[in-house]
């Protein structure tokens, strides 16, 4: 009768271990944050430009400020002062580290490109791609777009969440899950030392 309750009583526990080993669910990055500035170029026109030698803040003074944010970066204020990395090359196939960084989170550039330079009066739009991190959320992949024109060359900075981002919305439990696993692989085998005992 013992042994019976103790088999019983292994394949609950082999049964139960197995159902907790899941992925521990985070939250990721989401929503949009949107800069202005102004910056100094490595040329007198936007038009043939081809890297951002320094930041400022609106009217030629400071850093880059928020002007708009939703999602993840909601908490952080109107008017908050951020920290840009120069120089910053527009064709950049080398990453960069903090491109920005404000209120916690960190944009990593990885990759950046020219979509548009030209016309009359001249101006410059170019995308890239990175990832941003911070708050002990999940990292997220993000778009970013980065517009400025003549004759002051002020530019509007935006960065967005991308699909396929990087964090998926799960994170690895740190092998909790192997661990209980093998506890109910290794309380089976106990159990069928006993039966055959």
């Amino acid at each position: 009768m013992n042994r019976k309750w103790l088999i019983m009583a292994a394949v609950v526990a082999a049964c139960g271990v197995a159902g907790i080993a899941q992925a521990v669910p985070t939250d990721g990055i989401s929503g949009d944050i949107t800069f202005a500035g102004g910056v100094t170029l490595n040329g007198t026109s936007a038009g043939g430009a081809t890297e951002v030698l320094s930041w400022t803040g609106p009217g030629g003074s400071g850093m880059p400020v928020v002007i708009s944010d939703s999602g993840s970066f909601s908490g952080i204020s109107k008017g908050t002062a951020a920290s840009f990395t120069s120089p910053w090359f527009f064709n950049s196939t080398s990453p960069v580290n903090s491109l920005w960084s404000v209120g916690g989170f960190t944009f990593d550039l990885t990759s950046s490109h020219i979509v548009f330079q030209g016309g009359n009066p001249a101006g410059v739009l170019v995308d890239g791609i990175g990832a941003v991190m911070g708050n002990g959320l999940l990292p997220e992949a993000m778009t970013w777009e980065f517009a400025t024109g003549d004759p002051s060359a002020n530019g509007v900075f935006s960065f967005q969440v991308a699909d396929g981002a990087q964090g998926q919305g799960t994170v690895p439990d740190g092998g909790t899950t192997a661990m209980l696993l093998g506890l109910g692989v290794l309380g089976l085998g106990l159990v069928k030392k006993q039966m055959f005992a």
